[in-house]
C-alpha cells in the first residue's frame, strides 16, 4: 500500500509540474521550436536515445500499434511466457543471442520487467514532456507506468521513470508485486566541454512463489483455481537491484557558434574527442522464504530447519576509464557536418562483495574493450558496427564477447544486413557456489559458448521483412539441480527463421511474424526442450480517422500460436528454468482489443484469451503454471501537454 501512495503522489507532482512550466513561458510555439534548433543544431526536437547510441534518436511514440500489449511480455520482437500472471517469472519464447559476457549472479527470472541501465531512455524535448500509462484488469491487476523529462536550455536535462506491475493471480499463493524506477540528470557545461552525468536504477520484485499446480487442473474437477493444490503455500521471492553511476567528460573538436539572443552567437566546442571517467555501486539482494517446506520437493536442502530460507547480497564496486572518437566537423554558422565513424576503448575494474547465506566471498574482475560503428546522424547508407571485449583477470577471466554487423540500406530494395557473434561466457554464480548450515557446493563448470551467424532482410515500403541464424551453442542448457549441477557438453546445433509482414489495404490491416526453430542433430534437441519450436502471431484490424480526424480508431484481434511447445519447469529456489520433454497442447490465444486516441489521450480495452471460454480448457505457460483464462483489461494512456 505504501508503493501506491508513494507512486501516485509523485506521479501528481510531475503531472502539475509539466502543466504549470509551459503555461508560464512566453516564447510562442514557433519561436521556441527556433530558439531550440539555435541551440541544439545536431538534434531534434522531443526525441530520446540510449546511453550505448547517443547519435541514434528516436522520435516519442503516440501512436495506436501495439498499444494494447501491456504486460511487458507480450513486445515487438521475441515475446515471453511466465509462470502465470503479469509480473511472475518470465522466459523468452524463441532462443536469441544474448551479447554479454561478466559476472551474473544467476537470479534473471525478472530481467524483462526490469529497467536496465543500457535501456533508459535520455529525452531532448523543447519543454517538459509527460506520459501517464495505467491499467486495472478485473483479476486484481494493476499497471503503472508514468515518464517525465526536462530541459533547461543546452545546460541540464533530467528525467524520472516508475513502472509497476501488480497482479493477484487466480491461484493460491500468485501474487506478483513489480516496482522499478530510474532518475538521470544531465549538466553540459556552455562550452560543450564537460559534462556530468547521474543515473539511479531501482528494481524490486516481491513475488508469492507458489511452484506451480500439482494436479492437472484442465482434466481435474476442480471447480475454483483458488481451490488448486500447489507445491508451496507459504514461499515468498524477494528481489531487489539498486545502481548508482556518475560519470563525467571531457570533449575536444572543433568551434561553432550558437544563437543566444536575437544578435548574439557564443563559441562553443563540437565534441570529437571524448574522456570518461564512471564510477559506480551496484547492490542485489535475493531472499528465499518458505515457512512450510516440502521436504521432498526441496530434497537435501535445509531439510534439518522448518523454515527454508536463501539469502544472497551483493555489492559490486566498479571504475572505468573510456575514450571516444565521433568523425564530424562544424563551421562557424552552426552548420555541422558528420562523417561516417564513431569509434571507442574502456578498460574498467570491478570488485564484488557477496554474502550467501551469512557466508562471505569477495572477488575482482578486469575487462578491456573496443567498439567502432556506424554514424546514424550521417545519414549514410553504410551500416556497421563492431565489438570486442575480454575479461583480463578474476572470476570472469577469459570471457569473451566479439560481435560484428554489416548492411547497406537501398531506397528500392530495402535494408540487408549480416551479423556474426561470438560469446564465451562464465556460469552463473549461484550454479557454481551454494553456502549454507546444512549442505554447501563449489563447482568449476566449463563456459558455456555460443556462436551465431545470420542475415536480416527488411523492406518498410512493401512491408516484409526476414531473418535466418545459425546458432552453435555449448554448455547449455544448464541444470543448477540440487548440489549437482549438470551441463548439456555436447555442442548443438540449430537455426531459427524469422518472416513477417505488415500489410494494409483502405485501413484493414494484416501484420504476420512467424518463428520457427530447426535442430540439427539429435543432440541439438534440448534447446526444443526449453523453447518453442514454432510460434506465430497475427494481427487483424481496422484503423480509421473519424470526426476531421479527431478520433483515432483502431479495432481488431490478435493471435498467438505455440507448436511443440514444451512448457520449461521453473525453480524458483535457484531462478533456472529446466527443459521438459511434454509437449503443451496447441491451442492458440486470441485477443480483442480496441484502441482509440483523441488528442494527446491514448485508450484501450482488451478481452485476453477468448479461447479459454469458447473451449473451456486452457494450456500451460510453464510446467504446472497455468496461463491465465478468459479476462478483461482496460488502459489508458495521457501525455500532458504537447
Amino acid at each position: 500500500m505504501t508503493f501506491r501512495y508513494f507512486y501516485c503522489f509523485l506521479l501528481t507532482l510531475i503531472a502539475l509540474w509539466a502543466q504549470a512550466v509551459p503555461i508560464m513561458q512566453k516564447d510562442s510555439a514557433r519561436a521556441l521550436l527556433r530558439k531550440w534548433k539555435s541551440e541544439h543544431p545536431e538534434y531534434p526536437y522531443d526525441t530520446w536515445c540510449i546511453r550505448s547510441e547517443p547519435e541514434q534518436r528516436y522520435a516519442i511514440d503516440t501512436g495506436l500499434v501495439n498499444l494494447e500489449e501491456y504486460n511487458g511480455i507480450q513486445r515487438p520482437g521475441i515475446e515471453f511466457t511466465n509462470a502465470g500472471n503479469m509480473g511472475t517469472a518470465a522466459l523468452p519464447l524463441v532462443f536469441s543471442h544474448p551479447l554479454t559476457c561478466g559476472f551474473r549472479s544467476g537470479f534473471h527470472q525478472f530481467d524483462v520487467y526490469k529497467i536496465h541501465r543500457d535501456s533508459v531512455r535520455y529525452y531532448s524535448v523543447m519543454r517538459p514532456y509527460t506520459e501517464l500509462h495505467l491499467l486495472l484488469g478485473l483479476q486484481n491487476e494493476q499497471m503503472l507506468d508514468g515518464r517525465f523529462a526536462a530541459q533547461h536550455k543546452q545546460f541540464l536535462s533530467y528525467g524520472v521513470r516508475l513502472k509497476r506491475y501488480y497482479s493477484r493471480g487466480r491461484y493460491p499463493n500468485q501474487r506478483a508485486n513489480d516496482n522499478c524506477f530510474n532518475v538521470y540528470a544531465i549538466y553540459q557545461s556552455p562550452n560543450n566541454r564537460w559534462r556530468l552525468q547521474g543515473d539511479v536504477v531501482f528494481n524490486a520484485f516481491k513475488v508469492r512463489e507458489n511452484g506451480g499446480v500439482t494436479a492437472d487442473v484442465f482434466d481435474t474437477a476442480i471447480i475454483q483455481p483458488v481451490l488448486a493444490p500447489v507445491a508451496f503455500t507459504f514461499a515468498e521471492n524477494v528481489y531487489r537491484e539498486t545502481s548508482f553511476y556518475l560519470q563525467t567528460s571531457y570533449a575536444l573538436g572543433s568551434k561553432y557558434s550558437v544563437l543566444v539572443n536575437d544578435s548574439t552567437r557564443v563559441p562553443v566546442t563540437l565534441p570529437v574527442w571524448t574522456l570518461s571517467h564512471r564510477v559506480g555501486l551496484e547492490r542485489q539482494l535475493a531472499l528465499w522464504f518458505d515457512t512450510i517446506p516440502d521436504k521432498v520437493y526441496y530434497d537435501n536442502l535445509f531439510t534439518q530447519n522448518d523454515t527454508l530460507r536463501l539469502d544472497f547480497r551483493l555489492t559490486n564496486f566498479s571504475n572505468a576509464l573510456r575514450a571516444d572518437f565521433r568523425w564530424r566537423s562544424a563551421t562557424v554558422d552552426t552548420v555541422i557536418t558528420e562523417k561516417n565513424l564513431i569509434a571507442g576503448a574502456e578498460t574498467g575494474f570491478e570488485y564484488f562483495i557477496i554474502r550467501h547465506n551469512r557466508y562471505p566471498h569477495q572477488t575482482p574482475n578486469v575487462y578491456v574493450s573496443m567498439d567502432v560503428r556506424s554514424n546514424a546522424a550521417s545519414r549514410s547508407r553504410l551500416i556497421y558496427k563492431a565489438m570486442a571485449k575480454a575479461y583480463l583477470y578474476g572470476w570472469n577471466r577469459g570471457d569473451l564477447l566479439l560481435s560484428a554487423t554489416a548492411g547497406y540500406i537501398t531506397e528500392r530494395w530495402g535494408i540487408v544486413s549480416l551479423h556474426t557473434a561470438l560469446t564465451q561466457s562464465e556460469m552463473p554464480y549461484i550454479y557454481e557456489r551454494f553456502r549454507s548450515a546444512y549442505v554447501s557446493w563449489t563447482y568449476t563448470l566449463p563456459k558455456s559458448t555460443i556462436f551465431s551467424a545470420g542475415a536480416k532482410y527488411h523492406q518498410a515500403a512493401w512491408g516484409i521483412f526476414a531473418e535466418a541464424f545459425y546458432y552453435r551453442v555449448r554448455n547449455l542448457p544448464v541444470y543448477p539441480g540440487r548440489a549437482e549441477p549438470q551441463v548439456g557438453f555436447t555442442n548443438e546445433n540449430f537455426a531459427v527463421f524469422r518472416i513477417g509482414n505488415r500489410h494494409a489495404v483502405k485501413g484493414l490491416h494484416f501484420d504476420n511474424d512467424v518463428w520457427f526453430t530447426q535442430p540439427f542433430d539429435v543432440s541439438s534437441y534440448d534447446i526444443l526442450r526449453l523453447y518453442t519450436r514454432l510460434f506465430t502471431r497475427h494481427s487483424l484490424y481496422y484503423e480509421n480517422r473519424l470526426f476531421k480526424k479527431a478520433l483515432w480508431l483502431m479495432a481488431g484481434v490478435d493471435v498467438r500460436f505455440r507448436y511443440q511447445h514444451n512448457p520449461p519447469y521453473y525453480d524458483p529456489l535457484l531462478a533456472a528454468f529446466y527443459p521438459v520433454s511434454i509437449h503443451s497442447l496447441p491451442i492458440p490465444q486470441l485477443d480483442i482489443f480496441l484502441n482509440v486516441k483523441i488528442k494527446t489521450v491514448r485508450a484501450f480495452a482488451k478481452i485476453d484469451n477468448v479461447v479459454s471460454a469458447i473451449l473451456g480448457k486452457g494450456y500451460y505457460a510453464l510446467y504446472r503454471y497455468p496461463a491465465q483464462n478468459l479476462s478483461f483489461r482496460v488502459g489508458i494512456s495521457w501525455r500532458f501537454y504537447e
